[in-house]
């Protein structure tokens, strides 16, 4: 073939598929592009609605009630919508036409989870020209929460048909029919479930809760009801004895003059908390009169004889029996009906309960749903200390929630159609995200539906909320060391732990300590984190965190990871028992006094007050 036929083939056949394949690689390459910075800018709105629940939560007293809670999801919401608008801005997308595109925001929390979406208002009988229209007209397109979703899961065992919600951590809540745990046969209980040692020694080598009688033990460690702390903290310029109740602090202050001998004792003691304006608030306890001497007392032991700890593995030690094994003699479920135990009572024989027992172990109708039967069949309760991260318990428990997240997420994403997309889809999670969602408080954000040019966008973020009131995390405790200096357990500068003899509690704190509570203009008095306060000349004093625990992870023992290994385990390979005591101590107290573990109490009861937690005080 001659020279000038080879040329005139590379022009009419080689030249433009050359041309047209670079311009189809130059395309792929810009939507590539394009695809990157959309991320990154959903990634950034979803963070900006992080923080501003957190801002509207962290330094909020009242910020775990339900209705408070909402208001500050939606507005968080808000915050995703104008933050994505603002963001896209330069490429023409204005804020209305937005939310065309976002199908679904999903806010988890300690127990479940709630999604913000677009829903078409149906409500059609309410037709009176006084209702407020955004809610009464038919029809109308509207941005809102959805009804909470909890972690739950169904059981049937012979003849038990119960339900298990989960949370973030070892803490469930079991309610239906177990066949002779009560007389009734029904059962409502919750608490943190542990493994129970049969010994002190088994308590030492293989974790669990034993007690001797008196004392309770955890990995080895006592907890007496006689160990009692005052815990203090800073709060303006002044040290005061505190107690966290129901997630919320309570605040000792004593006027000159004061000893516990003094009979007019409303003159020099007070208790109060911080209001959301940033101010003392003292209507809690209004003093120490006739009526409400006995309401004072209660709070005043809460804060000078703080045993949060020893009711915290009390307690786990008691529901932990019930659910496993044997119930202590006259445990009664959180109903307050029949003691279980007794000669003619068992327990809730959970202690075999397998993964296939669970209703959901198997999904035939929803084959592209992660089932948890892709998890195997398991003694859930089994293969190990419960709390701990590898534990058979967490394996179930992440895959409960992942499912229960999965399949409502799917359902609510793919039943939504806007003007502008005609079909949204579930984009496909990492398993790295996952981890997030069955580990943390977070956000999870979806954009669809936006041209990219030789293809649609299909994105999502995930954000976890580091700094929420919702749960106290086992990798978020630190403990003081010399120097005033609070570090995370597994922060290889951390030495010389501090002691109770030195400071008259076991000085241990939760991460959230570490955030400013309020800052006041117009020459009012600031009030800072309970670690430090500022000084009239603008000094940081108190006790001050270290910065890589609190900023970063380049100071933090490398033999610690989130993969293969937990906070538990660490601490337990320990041989420094003082370590040991301040971790389990402050873990146990935080928990103890956090809002989660009392809520449901109210609701069954029906009071107001704090009384479950000051019952024993």
């Amino acid at each position: 073939m001659k020279l000038q036929h080879l040329s005139i083939i590379f022009i009419i056949i080689i030249l433009p598929i050359s041309i047209v394949l670079s311009e189809y690689i130059n395309h792929q390459i810009d939507t590539e592009k394009k695809r990157m910075e959309y991320d990154k800018r959903l990634l950034n709105s979803t963070y900006d609605s992080i923080k501003a629940y957190q801002l509207n939560t962290v330094n909020n007293a009242f910020g775990d009630i339900t209705n408070k809670k909402i208001k500050d999801l939606e507005a968080a919401a808000k915050t995703f919508y104008n933050s994505l608008a603002s963001n896209f801005h330069y490429t023409g997308y204005k804020a209305e036409v937005m939310r065309e595109y976002i199908p679904a925001i999903v806010y988890t929390l300690y127990d479940g989870y709630y999604i913000y979406s677009p829903f078409i208002n149906t409500l059609t009988e309410l037709k009176d020209t006084d209702y407020d229209t955004d809610f009464s007209e038919n029809g109308k397109k509207q941005d809102g929460l959805k009804p909470y979703v909890y972690y739950t899961a169904r059981y049937t065992r012979g003849s038990d048909d119960f339900v298990i919600t989960y949370t973030l951590d070892n803490y469930i809540t079991i309610q239906g029919k177990v066949s002779g745990a009560t007389e009734s046969g029904y059962v409502y209980d919750y608490g943190y479930l542990y493994n129970i040692a049969s010994s002190i020694g088994d308590s030492k080598n293989n974790g669990g809760i034993f007690f001797d009688g008196t004392n309770y033990y955890y990995d080895g460690i006592e907890f007496s009801e006689n160990d009692t702390e005052q815990l203090k903290e800073f709060v303006g310029y002044k040290e005061y004895p505190y107690a966290k109740i129901n997630g919320k602090k309570y605040y000792l202050e004593h006027s000159d003059g004061w000893n516990e001998s003094n009979t007019d004792i409303d003159t020099y003691a007070k208790i109060f908390f911080i209001g959301e304006d940033g101010n003392k608030n003292y209507s809690q306890t209004k003093g120490y009169y006739s009526d409400e001497r006995e309401k004072f007392t209660k709070y005043y032991n809460a804060i000078t004889k703080n045993k949060s700890a020893y009711e915290y593995y009390k307690n786990a030690y008691q529901f932990s029996r019930a659910v496993l094994g044997t119930p202590v003699n006259g445990y009664r479920d959180k109903t307050g009906g029949e003691a279980v135990g007794n000669e003619v009572k068992k327990g809730y024989g959970l202690s075999n309960l397998k993964a296939s027992n669970a209703v959901i172990y198997k999904d035939n109708e929803n084959p592209d749903i992660t089932k948890i039967s892709s998890y195997g069949d398991f003694d859930i309760f089994g293969g190990g200390n419960i709390e701990y991260s590898n534990s058979n318990f967490n394996k179930h428990r992440k895959s409960v929630i992942r499912y229960i997240v999965e399949t409502n997420l799917t359902a609510a994403i793919s039943a939504y159609s806007s003007n502008s997309v005609s079909e949204f889809i579930m984009p496909k999670i990492s398993e790295k995200n996952w981890e997030i969602i069955e580990n943390e408080v977070c956000a999870i954000s979806f954009l669809q539906g936006l041209n990219l040019g030789t293809k649609r966008y299909n994105g999502y973020a995930v954000v976890a909320n580091t700094l929420t009131k919702d749960f106290v995390s086992e990798n978020d405790i630190y403990i003081l060391t010399e120097g005033n200096l609070y570090s995370r357990v597994n922060d290889s500068k951390m030495v010389n732990i501090q002691t109770k003899a030195q400071k008259g509690y076991y000085p241990g704190v939760w991460k959230l300590n570490f955030e400013v509570l309020k800052d006041l203009s117009g020459g009012q008095e600031v009030f800072y984190s309970p670690i430090s306060y500022i000084d009239s000349s603008g000094n940081v004093e108190g006790y001050k965190g270290n910065y890589t625990s609190i900023m970063g992870s380049s100071g933090l023992t490398r033999d610690y990871s989130i993969d293969n290994s937990d906070m538990y385990t660490f601490v337990k390979n320990k041989v420094n028992n003082n370590l040991k005591k301040v971790y389990y101590t402050s873990l146990g107290r935080e928990r103890w006094g956090g809002f989660n573990i009392n809520n449901i109490n109210y609701e069954v009861y029906n009071t107001t007050g704090n009384e479950y937690f000051l019952a024993d005080y």
